[in-house]
């Protein structure tokens, strides 16, 4: 294999030669130059630096009119600061890089920080569940009584709350009078554990204010919950049946392809907060507060990561799951195949089915931040781990300019490799 071309100083910063090509090659490599210099002219007016106390950043401007007498070579400086990438061979070997050790806010590839910390504590098979008991009677298709919901899954949710009707179904009874009671660590779809979590069951069968609640078809049973309180389950109530979330595998693929805020804000409280999930980022990967700092587990806020810090993260998590015989693309979402952030981005692309990811972006916080990190699959060169890190409120043109970057990184790696969906 030939040694690699600094293909990113032609597409990311400038063109300083380019190597012998066909002439189809050479026409649509100075196009995607052109349109690549062009889309990052437009999004580097919107870039910013964020102040941190904790880690320096360049100095970047959200306006490229506060120099009227700049340079060109300071304006190219300017782009080049507000954009920050890495590119690794499986075995450490650097085929791309700028800024590897600049702090950038992540955005949302936080939750990959998140889905190692969780995946780690719990492991690929945990299931949360929720026992249901019972203390009344059947008479007919008619159950009066009480019903206990023991457990403290986060995730119980009303597709849960169907699962225990159904249960009533199963044993001939199609109508439901009675009276809820939840354990004290009980949640209920995202709401705080407790009492607050059975007044949102309530209201969902018609509300506590109202003198009689509605009747609410549920799995095709016909429930009038009378009221919902915090109470444990007396010795005589019996099990009615067990109600289990998805394994921690499939709710960590979903919270990454859908990028879902509150399922990893959940996760990072089921670990210990986000100070517990740098803690044990940071030990795991060998990576400084400076190269590696959170204040959410979603990636909302602001946060500070490295690219060099991050690559370890995807290196580790990868690591992680073939220790339990699994691949990243398990987690992470494949590029125009699983629904969710990148789905339709990379329908059109040739890094379809060759690119899994996650990606993050921040309108406002820090003035706005456009990220990419994953790993894609070439014939070449084999599995390469990325990271993009960028800073801007162009959200169209950063993705484009990512969307660019890729693209041509397949290409120097020799065009698409193995399909990561088989």
């Amino acid at each position: 294999m030939k040694n690699s071309k600094q293909f990113s100083q032609r597409l990311f910063v400038r063109a300083p030669g380019l190597r012998r090509q066909t002439s189809r090659a050479f026409v649509r490599f100075l196009w995607a130059f052109v349109a690549f210099t062009f889309i990052f002219s437009m999004s580097a007016q919107g870039a910013v630096a964020a102040d941190s106390n904790s880690m320096a950043l360049l100095p970047v401007s959200n306006n490229m009119e506060l120099f009227p007498n700049s340079s060109i070579v300071d304006k190219d400086r300017f782009m080049r600061e507000s954009h920050g990438f890495l590119v690794e061979e499986l075995d450490g070997r650097v085929i791309e890089e700028q800024n590897p050790d600049t702090a950038y806010n992540p955005a949302s590839a936080v939750k990959v920080l998140t889905a190692y910390a969780t995946l780690k504590h719990f492991g690929p098979d945990f299931e949360f569940e929720t026992k249901v008991l019972i203390d009344g009677s059947a008479v007919g298709n008619l159950f009066e009584g009480d019903i206990y919901l023991q457990g403290r899954d986060p995730f119980f949710n009303t597709a849960s709350l169907q699962q225990v009707f159904a249960a009533f179904k199963s044993q001939g009874v199609n109508t439901v009078e009675a009276s809820l009671f939840v354990s004290s660590d009980f949640g209920f779809a995202g709401s705080a554990r407790g009492q607050k979590a059975a007044s949102a069951l309530k209201r969902l069968f018609g509300g506590a204010k109202k003198k009689r609640a509605r009747t609410l078809r549920t799995a095709g049973v016909r429930v009038n919950l009378k009221n919902a309180q915090v109470k444990a389950a007396p010795a005589q109530a019996t099990v009615l049946t067990q109600v289990k979330s998805p394994n921690i595998l499939a709710l960590l693929k979903d919270m990454l392809s859908r990028s879902d805020n509150q399922m990893a804000e959940t996760f990072g409280q089921e670990v210990g907060g986000p100070q517990a999930v740098a803690r044990i980022c940071r030990a795991d990967f060998s990576v400084s507060s400076d190269s590696l700092s959170i204040a959410t587990t979603s990636g909302l806020g602001i946060n500070r990561v490295s690219p060099k810090a991050m690559i370890a993260a995807l290196r580790g998590f990868k690591k992680l799951l073939a220790s339990h015989n699994l691949n990243l693309s398990d987690a992470l979402p494949i590029a125009g195949i699983d629904q969710g952030t990148i789905y339709k981005r990379f329908t059109e692309s040739d890094l379809k089915d060759v690119l899994v990811g996650k990606t993050g972006t921040l309108k406002q916080t820090d003035k706005g931040a456009s990220v990419l990190v994953g790993e894609i699959s070439t014939l070449w060169r084999g599995h390469l781990l990325f990271v993009v890190f960028q800073r801007g409120r162009n959200t169209y043109q950063l993705r484009q300019s990512q969307n660019l970057f890729l693209e041509h990184l397949l290409s120097d790696s020799g065009g698409p490799g193995l399909k990561y969906s088989g």
